[in-house]
């Protein structure tokens, strides 16, 4: 069943109606039952975390009550504005206080990373410059972009493409 539709963002919208069998099927949702998870035994649940001040893994038995109670925790209040950088590594002042933070602390050689472009990578992964002739070893230029070639024409004048002689 079609219906016209007045809003600006769609042209029609699509009802459908359900057969009496689907309606009389239970709802299909994700369920968290304790028998799909193997370490949770009735009401404790098992963690397993690596404990960084000793470096090992530790096991927790927590009820699903304790649980819960200490994920809340981490859930700040409605409207609260959460910070991540503040001091010299706020984003308003730390170009100007980074640096003289570093001296401070004896930093002045920061190596600076190589930005990161098609060529380097390439010559990393490949060992050959994407820009060298692959005939003659000479530089070569950027001229212009040509539209992605269909496959069947690809096909049809693979011979050519081997022999370096097509130009689409």
């Amino acid at each position: 069943m079609r219906r016209q539709h007045s809003g600006d963002h769609s042209r029609f919208t699509f009802w459908r109606i359900a057969s009496h069998e689907q309606l009389l099927q239970p709802p299909r949702f994700f369920s968290l039952r304790g028998d799909n998870y193997p370490d949770m035994g009735g009401s404790r649940i098992n963690l397993r975390f690596l404990d960084h001040r000793t470096g090992r893994h530790e096991d927790l038995a927590l009820s699903q009550r304790e649980l819960i109670l200490r994920l809340i925790k981490h859930i700040p209040e409605k409207h609260f504005r959460m910070v991540r950088y503040f001091g010299f590594l706020a984003n308003r002042v730390v170009g100007k206080l980074l640096p003289l933070v570093r001296k401070a602390l004896g930093q002045d050689n920061v190596k600076k990373a190589a930005p990161v472009t098609y060529t380097t990578l390439s010559q990393g992964l490949l060992n050959t410059d994407p820009f060298a002739c692959l005939l003659c070893g000479a530089k070569m230029a950027f001229s212009r972009a040509l539209p992605a070639t269909a496959l069947e024409k690809l096909i049809a004048n693979a011979g050519e493409i081997a022999r370096m002689r097509y130009v689409g």
